[in-house]
């Protein structure tokens, strides 16, 4: 199974890289770094894509020691998630933060429901995602395995 994981963040992405290995070392996971890369790549190569890791809040552009970025997209995710809805983009999608509120002011179980309501073709859930606890292996495993069985 091909997945598409577009994370900004270096630690949050290796770490849910290492658990993928671990957990499902069967899967082939591509690497997507800012909002405008990862939406590229999706709609580019979408078919190929069994799944989208998906984190919330990310840069407009990679960021290299040439560029900064561009702006922070505080809701990012939702956006691509908007584009997949707009372009009959049927990947299946599970969003991974390590917010529990956002700039907005939106809490995460509201954008949890905001999300299932609006993108239910595409969304199956969001993982909590912390460095000082597991739980969010277990809900990761959890949806991954749902995916896989469906």
């Amino acid at each position: 199974m091909k997945i598409l994981f577009i994370e900004d963040h270096p630690l949050k992405q290796a770490q849910i890289k290492k658990f993928l290995q671990e957990e499902f070392p069967y899967f082939i996971v591509e690497f997507r770094n800012s909002y405008i890369s990862g939406l590229k790549e999706l709609i580019n190569n979408y078919s190929d894509y069994k799944c989208l890791l998906l984190d919330i809040s990310m840069p407009n552009y990679d960021i290299s020691s040439e560029d900064s970025g561009g702006d922070w997209m505080p809701m990012a995710g939702k956006k691509i998630l908007k584009e997949m809805f707009l372009r009959d983009i049927t990947t299946k999608a599970i969003v991974i933060t390590m917010h529990g509120s956002f700039d907005d002011g939106t809490k995460i179980t509201d954008l949890d429901i905001e999300l299932n309501e609006e993108f239910s073709d595409n969304y199956i859930g969001l993982v909590y995602y912390s460095q000082i606890n597991e739980e969010w292996k277990i809900k990761l495993k959890e949806l991954l395995n749902k995916l896989i069985n469906d």
